[in-house]
């Protein structure tokens, strides 16, 4: 199995909009770019296989290229499965057997889980490994990287499952916890602050306090 890992990241001006309740602007725009630095350098460790960045951004694809992870500009903006679909299409391209996808906004992911998910039953077509809900995908593999349509978005756990079946390949999911925390909501900083994984994002959201906002924001007032 040949692989290559794909990264798609939103521009960081127009990402965590759900996050307007406990960060500003400019603070949720730094977030997504130390985000997206913390999961490219795990991606980054990884020099047996491809690694791809796609984005509309200039600073996310700069950041791409000082890590060595090779940028891939995002011309659709079509959303998240079109910039994956890019991805892996360059990557069935260049000979890759194997494509493996992951956000740019899970900083908890280790670089263990990771290769736990590159070399996870590689007899599986369909690999997926689900957000802390149990109804995302915050990480898939498939092998080929054609083997099904992508379906992110809402529901996309189910609709990638789905897909696997109408497309008679084989299918499962393996969960991973730094994987399954991606930062969408303040409920899912509480999630990432449970983790205690050193990271840059939790350097940032610490010395900024937004836990402290969040603990404000999500705890019911008596």
């Amino acid at each position: 199995m040949k692989l290559a890992i794909v990264v798609p990241v939103k521009a960081p001006s127009r990402a965590k909009h759900r996050l307007e309740a406990v960060m500003s602007v400019e603070e949720r725009a730094a977030l997504a770019i130390t985000m997206a630095r913390d999961v490219m350098a795990v991606v980054a460790q990884f020099r047996e296989h491809g690694r791809f960045v796609v984005s509309d951004d200039a600073e996310v694809l700069k950041l791409a290229r000082e890590l060595d992870l090779e940028p891939l500009e995002d011309h659709r903006l079509q959303g998240q499965s079109a910039a994956v679909q890019q991805g892996f299409s360059t990557a069935w391209d260049r000979g890759y057997t194997a494509a493996l996808t992951i956000p740019g906004d899970v900083p908890g992911v280790s670089v263990d889980e990771l290769r736990e998910l590159c070399t996870y039953r590689p007899e599986v077509e369909v690999l997926l490994a689900r957000d802390r809900e149990r109804i995302g995908t915050n990480g898939l593999r498939l092998i080929p990287p054609h083997a099904i349509a992508l379906r992110f978005g809402e529901d996309s756990f189910r609709l990638h499952r789905d897909e696997a079946i109408r497309s008679n390949r084989s299918f499962q999911t393996h969960d991973l916890p730094g994987l399954g925390c991606d930062l969408d909501r303040p409920e899912d900083m509480v999630a990432f602050q449970q983790l205690r994984r050193e990271s840059g994002t939790l350097r940032f959201l610490t010395e900024l306090k937004v836990f402290e906002r969040v603990s404000a924001a999500v705890t019911p007032s008596v």
